[in-house]
Parts: structure tokens; sequence; C-alpha cells
């Protein structure tokens, strides 16, 4: 071999190699985008499952502390949880009802947040 010629089985090889390189980087992307949407999947739907399980059951608690307390009258009350987040919906004749609804369903262990959707209609008032 003279100093001006290349050998063209090293070039074969380099083009060979840089082409098994190119289709594989294909696949191993695909292979790890695909576990990672699986990861995903997965982790997503063991979160909402808990989280509807959790919200039933502090709804239910909820429900439960505004039946068994006597000064509350919980009958025109509804109780809706979501993610947490604790909803007091309907209507109070009192105040004090009012009051001591949302200090009862705020004392509730695992809630995040209590929010009062109850409209306070005295009886006293004149409700054409």
């Amino acid at each position: 071999m003279g100093a001006g010629r290349h050998d063209p089985s090293g070039l074969l090889l380099a083009a060979a190699l840089g082409l098994a390189a190119l289709v594989a980087r294909p696949l191993v992307l695909g292979q790890a985008l695909a576990a990672q949407v699986r990861d995903e999947a997965t982790q997503q739907e063991v979160i909402v499952t808990g989280t509807r399980q959790a919200d039933a059951a502090l709804t239910a608690k909820v429900v439960t502390v505004l039946q068994d307390d006597p000064y509350v009258y919980a009958g025109h009350i509804s109780v809706v949880t979501e993610n947490g987040i604790v909803t007091l919906q309907g209507v109070a004749l009192d105040s004090s009802d009012l009051r001591r609804a949302l200090m009862l369903a705020s004392r509730v262990a695992g809630r995040r947040r209590v929010v009062n959707k109850i409209e306070l209609i005295p009886e006293d008032s004149d409700a054409d």
C-alpha cells in the first residue's frame, strides 16, 4: 500500500458501524419511551384509585360527625370531597348551625380544606 492509497475495508467497516448505530438508536429510544409511558400510566391509576377511596372515606367521616352532633341539623347539608377538599353544600336555618358545621368539618383528620357553599336562610325570613 502506498502513501496515497486508503484501505477500503476500513471505510466500509466505519460506514457499517455508523449505520448500525443509526438503526439501533430509534429502537432503544422507542423501548425507553414505551417503558416510561407504561410506568406513568401505572402510577396515575394508583393515584386516582387511592384518591377516590380516600375521598369517599373522608366524606363518610364528615357526614357522620355532622349527623352525630346534637347542635347541628345536618338534614339540609350535603358533603362532597374531591382530592381531599371537603365542600359543604345546602341550607342552614341559623348562623350557629352554619358555623358549627364548618367547624366540625374542619376538625376531621385528613381533609386539606373545607369549602363553604351553605346558604344561610333564617327561619324568620319571608321566603316567597
